[in-house]
């Protein structure tokens, strides 16, 4: 892989007890899982997700060892369900892969935690959502039924219609994206999309240089918005050179 600097940030935020997200940021891979089901089932599900991904970290991967992954994630999650009775979490990952003998991202995501990615185009650098939501507010963005304007002020914003665990649809969404020199990657959950008007977190990406300051940036904005939700950021910069 390019070299890679980055930084993670999880939070509470300042309205619920306790930190259901779980992040991971060592290469080649970066993840955030955001929780469901209630305190003790949404812990324990987003960071079995993340100890599942914690052994692939240092090593040479290919997609099919990834996918292999997100399997073995979920059935620890489905694992819970004894105990902890609808449990599940979110997953959104970038994981450095090789295809065809070339550095790739390999973007996997179920649920509404997302990924972004600022790259240069003809007009400088921009911010463009790499995932979609699996949501029911985007299902109906895509049915033409619903403005994505309007999306922000949907009470039912926050049902999701995927997540780690669950019996009726987890299959992860995948993209591959070469891996560019200049190029930068943000995860989050949606505890920051929901708090954090969309202009401000791409001027954070585009205007904050280093990894640390963009990820810790984004953290405090969302908690100045008084976030009603856990707020995770990881940030990854692929390094020109």
């Amino acid at each position: 892989m390019q070299t890679l600097t980055y930084a993670a940030r999880t939070d509470k935020g300042p309205v619920r007890q306790e930190n259901q997200d779980a992040v991971l940021a060592a290469p080649p891979v970066f993840l955030v899982a955001d929780g469901i089901g209630g305190q003790a089932g949404g812990g324990l599900a987003s960071r079995a997700i993340v100890e599942e991904f914690g052994s692939l970290v240092g090593r040479e991967l290919d997609v099919d060892t990834v996918s292999a992954a997100v399997r073995a994630a979920h059935q620890r999650v489905v694992a819970l369900h004894d105990d902890n009775p609808g449990a599940g979490s979110t997953l959104c990952a970038v994981v450095g892969v090789r295809v065809a003998g070339e550095d790739t991202w390999m973007v996997l995501n179920v649920g509404d935690s997302r990924c972004y990615l600022v790259n240069d185009g003809p007009q400088g650098r921009a911010v463009s959502q790499v995932t979609v939501d699996h949501s029911l507010v985007q299902e109906m963005i895509d049915a033409g039924v619903l403005d994505p304007r309007e999306a922000e002020l949907m009470p039912l914003r926050n049902v999701i219609t995927r997540a780690m665990g669950s019996e009726q649809e987890s299959e992860a969404d995948v993209r591959l994206l070469p891996v560019v020199p200049g190029q930068r990657l943000m995860l989050c959950s949606d505890g920051l999309v929901n708090a954090v008007p969309l202009a401000e977190i791409e001027d954070v990406l585009i205007g904050r240089p280093e990894a640390e300051s963009a990820c810790q940036t984004l953290l405090d904005l969302a908690l100045g918005y008084g976030a009603r939700d856990n707020v995770s950021v990881v940030v990854v910069d692929v390094q020109d050179g």
